[in-house]
């Protein structure tokens, strides 16, 4: 139980910090349109296990504008896609898990496609054990039998791991190329 408070304290503060960020209208608009645009892709691949581009964009946030809005954009993405793919108690920790991989101290430093892309399969183990950590809070499994759950997702954890690294290598060149667009208007440079 005090994990759980811990975790809505963890998202309380961390929607404070995002509410005090100064954002444009415009670049609020790119990050409302990125994350709809993670919500629809991880509701349309959501029949293929563990590969949707969710975690690539809400890591293409993290990275080129602010690690506190990929985590608000991870947590919005968790939330909202399980009004369509089913909710439960599992989707705390899998907001936890986007807010982790995105509040990581080398998210800022992962401005190189191939860094990220690497992150991104790092990324696909910590938001699979995170995940994880729910089903041993709620089912109160032992400790043998997160080991074997952790063991037996490797595999899921790997697939949604390589598709953060192909989904990060496609879309990273749009993703740039439309957030420059935005600082050339606003008449900054990242």
């Amino acid at each position: 139980m005090g994990l759980i408070l811990l975790a809505c304290l963890s998202i309380l503060i961390l929607f404070i910090r995002f509410e005090r960020r100064p954002l444009s209208e415009a670049m609020l608009r790119f990050i409302a349109l990125v994350t709809a645009a993670a919500i629809v892709g991880r509701i349309l691949f959501s029949s293929l296990p563990n590969i949707q581009p969710a975690t690539a964009l809400v890591l293409l946030l993290a990275v080129y504008v602010s690690p506190v809005v990929g985590a608000v954009a991870g947590l919005l993405v968790v939330v909202l896609s399980s009004l369509f793919l089913g909710s439960g108690p599992f989707v705390l920790f899998q907001a936890l898990a986007y807010m982790a991989i995105s509040l990581v101290g080398l998210v800022p430093l992962l401005k190189s496609k191939g860094l990220l892309a690497c992150y991104g399969l790092l990324a696909g183990f910590l938001y699979g054990w995170i995940s994880n950590l729910g089903f041993l809070i709620f089912t109160e499994f032992s400790r043998e039998a997160f080991l074997t759950l952790v063991v037996t997702g490797g595999v899921f954890d790997l697939v949604h791991g390589i598709g953060n690294v192909c989904f990060i290598l496609l879309l990273h060149p749009t993703f740039l190329r439309i957030l420059h667009s935005i600082d050339r208007k606003a008449g900054k440079e990242h």
